[in-house]
């Protein structure tokens, strides 16, 4: 897998932002798509305040709240009404490289062949992952089945997922096919 190539991948699909936003799924999340499935969850992020100063569990719990009971479907931006804590650039980073990693643990567990796969195929399956959750890409069994057996036109195909911006499915196809059309140039 080209790390390179995920975060690129991670920073054109999910973005970077230093607030709290539903994204496409109704999840709380921040920084580069870091689901806060929780407030407990957001407590054990090191949120700020507009003054730069430690957010309180209790500031924390009220923004996770206010964000969680606002409307869907709305720009990421749109929801920094309803708080006003950032997360700081440096964790940012910290939270990104940390969810990188444990989602590359978490394919390679559940994907034994994972690693046996090129990597703009390994890009394709984590960019899935990380928008789906890992439970949520093994769902796509005829998906994985053509990885399995190497057939990235039949991959392209079965990588389409509901609910997702025409562009991400298509560049994520295109990702099984740049592996098809490397094999037979």
């Amino acid at each position: 897998m080209d790390i390179d190539n995920v975060k690129a991948l991670l920073l054109a699909n999910e973005g970077r932002v230093v607030f709290m936003y539903r994204c496409t799924g109704g999840k709380v999340t921040i920084g580069v798509g870091h689901a806060c499935e929780s407030a407990a969850d957001a407590c054990r992020l090191p949120l700020v305040t507009a003054a730069g100063t430690p957010a309180s569990a209790d500031q924390i719990t009220a923004a996770w709240t206010a964000v969680s009971s606002a409307p869907l479907d709305l720009e990421a931006k749109s929801y920094r009404s309803y708080s006003d804590l950032s997360l700081p650039d440096a964790a940012i980073d910290r939270l990104w490289n940390d969810d990188i990693s444990a989602f590359t643990a978490g394919l390679r567990k559940n994907l034994p062949n994972f690693d046996s796969y090129p990597d703009p195929v390994q890009d394709a399956l984590f960019d899935m992952a990380f928008n789906l959750g890992i439970g949520g890409l093994l769902k796509f069994h005829n998906l994985l089945s053509a990885c399995d057996s190497g057939d990235w036109n039949r991959a392209a195909q079965e990588s389409h997922r509901q609910g997702i911006s025409d562009t991400r499915n298509k560049a994520t196809a295109q990702l099984f096919l740049k592996v098809r059309s490397s094999q037979t140039g």
